[in-house]
């Protein structure tokens, strides 16, 4: 009875949706594809039409301008989610079936009009029972159903847009689907935000000058999440939220803002996803309040210095290296032109290096050369760079004068001095040896298993001419695997030599010239063994 009832509210959805993109006119936009000039508005009029799952979907397709075209990137962002508070007394039912008890018996105050209300959930004023002032962050009653629904026919229909349109299988409609409903899904639940906001709050534990709130895990759930209420004005409000700040504070502020997001991304591997101005506070006692971390990216160790070494040598003007850097890092497809890809990366570093006023936007250039060549860019990488841009707005509030991409340029050495330090690149020789002495041993089972199969008769060599393409691709392969490989014990064993040598030049009081190139020397390693065994495993059998 339940599956029939979905059914047919599946069902009677679909008519919905089908009934507004006719009148829209999205049939014809859909067929023509986002190069069309009538496809974005087609599509944020469908989308506004279609409510608040559609619009969430939007809004995060919005920001992922390294999958789709920036001219729809930005007419994207006009979505807005603004709405109606919700009833009152759902509300209160919602509340007490979370809490497990009214609200006005856990908090010492409620206030029932919320101070802020979007189309996902609404926020509250409350006191706790101990005088803390803190919000309520609930959700709809409402908003799981019909989210639940609508990921459904968006999955189902983006299935079938790849079987009927050319540029919905160029662009892989489905996978991006996926994608969107995943980080939909993953802001429904508010544990995610909680969780979220306590990783960012670890990364800050030392600038006591940026607040992030403090969560209540005791009175929050998977559709309530209630925080500390930051007292203070968001740096969207422009020049009332910098009343009585001098230049030179405010140009501190600036500074140590991008700092801790590049710590975040470089160094601890976590960082809020989307720091643009309105989730960023002036606070009352002149420090600064950070917002919202239902979105967070998460990097780990290799792609993070991979991504340092990219963005190094982008900003150095070094072609090869960049490009080295993005295969090594990114979805890379095999047939790629890498020399027709070295050469247009190499043109929009060009034109980035002459250009008087270079900002983080300029990047998304290198972004479209990545769409033409179908390279996949990670979500997070992505996330960063989106994140970079939309604290440099923020940043020009505060410090209009602020050169932010000679201001990164500056940090990226120090940045990748503490990513592959002599002890991280110690750890991972470790861990490379361990993986490569497991491979080792289990050889002489294998070995063995040949051995059997030759003595029953049952052993079998499939050949084939090496004409055809898939025997070249496996020799090619089969050659980059053994050279990766004795590329990497090399670096990795000239890195364990230099690491115990004492002398060289001394950089810094605690670092020697040898313990840096040991550093440099024992992270190629370990990538390029890890790559090579990797690789080794994953190849197709043919």
């Amino acid at each position: 009875m339940r599956r029939s009832r979905k059914s047919w509210r599946r069902t009677k959805r679909y008519v919905q949706i089908t009934g507004i993109v006719v009148r829209a006119g999205g049939g014809s936009a859909l067929r023509a594809g986002p190069s069309a000039p009538q496809f974005g508005d087609a599509l944020v009029e469908v989308i506004n039409r279609c409510g608040v799952t559609f619009v969430k979907l939007g809004q995060i397709l919005g920001t992922r301008d390294d999958l789709i075209p920036p001219e729809l990137a930005r007419t994207l962002s006009s979505l807005q989610s603004s709405a109606r508070p919700a009833d009152p007394d759902r509300i209160a039912e919602l509340l007490a079936s979370e809490l497990g008890d009214a609200p006005e018996s856990v908090f010492a105050r409620f206030d029932v009009e919320p101070f802020a209300a979007a189309s996902v959930a609404q926020v509250h004023s409350a006191r706790t029972v101990e005088g803390v002032d803190v919000v309520v962050k609930v959700q709809r009653p409402e908003a799981s159903t019909q989210v639940s629904v609508d990921c459904d026919i968006f999955l189902r229909v983006s299935s079938r847009a790849e079987t009927r349109f050319p540029w919905a299988r160029d662009i892989g409609v489905h996978r991006l689907a996926g994608g969107l409903v995943t980080s939909l899904l993953e802001e429904l639940d508010y544990r995610t935000e909680a969780a979220n906001t306590g990783a960012i709050a670890s990364t800050m534990s030392n600038r006591p000058d940026i607040v992030v709130p403090h969560i209540y895990p005791n009175l929050s759930s998977g559709r309530v999440l209630v925080m500390e209420r930051l007292h203070g004005t968001p740096l969207s409000d422009g020049d009332s939220a910098l009343t009585g700040i001098d230049r030179h504070t405010r140009s501190s502020v600036a500074n140590e803002l991008l700092a801790s997001l590049l710590d975040g991304i470089f160094v601890h591997g976590v960082f809020h996803a989307d720091l643009h101005p309105g989730n960023i506070m002036i606070l009352d006692d002149g420090r600064v309040g950070l917002l919202d971390f239902g979105a967070v990216g998460v990097l780990d160790g290799e792609t993070r210095v991979l991504f340092a070494v990219l963005l190094n040598a982008a900003l150095a003007g070094d072609p090869v290296a960049t490009v080295d850097a993005m295969l090594m890092a990114f979805d890379v497809p095999p047939e790629v032109d890498r020399g027709a890809l070295r050469h247009q990366v190499g043109r929009e570093i060009t034109l980035l290096s002459v250009q008087p006023n270079v900002s983080m936007a300029s990047f998304a250039r290198m972004f479209t050369v990545l769409r033409e060549h179908r390279i996949g860019v990670p979500g997070d990488v992505a996330a960063a760079f989106r994140s970079l841009a939309s604290l440099e707005r923020a940043l020009r509030l505060l410090d209009p004068q602020i050169d932010l991409v000679a201001a990164v340029r500056a940090e990226v050495p120090r940045l990748l001095t503490q990513v592959a330090s002599p002890t991280a690149a110690a750890q991972a020789i470790l861990s490379t040896t361990a993986v490569t002495t497991a491979v080792v041993r289990r050889l002489p089972g294998q070995l063995d298993q040949i051995a059997t199969s030759i003595a029953s008769g049952s052993f079998t060599l499939r050949t084939r001419s090496v004409a055809h393409p898939d025997d070249r691709l496996w020799l090619r392969r089969s050659a980059n695997n053994a050279l990766g490989m004795a590329a990497g014990v090399t670096a990795l064993i000239v890195a364990a030599i230099l690491l115990f040598v004492p002398g060289g030049p001394q950089l810094t009081p605690q670092l020697s010239g040898y313990a840096l190139v040991s550093a440099v020397l024992g992270f190629v390693g370990v990538v390029l063994c890890m790559r090579t065994v990797f690789r080794l495993f994953t190849l197709d059998n043919r």
